[in-house]
């Protein structure tokens, strides 16, 4: 695949669509933990006129369209901050679960 992606500097600097979509989706997590959103399988960040929003912003049809197949079973994302967005993921149930049991008791004790 030729990427034509045109995203940076700035708040998406270095992540896939995959970040953008999902940001543009928070609504629709999970679970928030602090600063950071949990999304779990079926993403469905195709909605709302995300996806044109995507390309609008500077990502590549064609990544956005990967970024629609992502097979993780889990995302997580975080805006730090200084305004940038982070994206990770988890390739597992066990890892998803295992990840927000940790952030899920940081934020606890935090408030303790």
């Amino acid at each position: 695949m030729s990427c034509a992606c045109r995203v940076g500097p700035g708040k998406f600097e270095g992540e896939p669509a995959l970040a953008f979509l999902a940001y543009q989706n928070a609504e629709g997590a999970d679970a928030t933990t602090g600063v950071r959103d949990w999304f779990r399988r079926p993403f469905d960040f195709d909605t709302d006129g995300a996806v044109a929003r995507a390309v609008e912003y500077g990502y590549c049809r064609p990544c956005v369209d990967e970024s629609l197949l992502d097979d993780s079973y889990g995302l997580s994302l975080v805006e730090d901050e200084q305004g940038f967005v982070w994206l990770d993921r988890y390739p597992t149930a066990g890892e998803f679960d295992a990840a927000l049991a940790a952030a899920e008791q940081a934020e606890q004790n935090w408030e303790e």
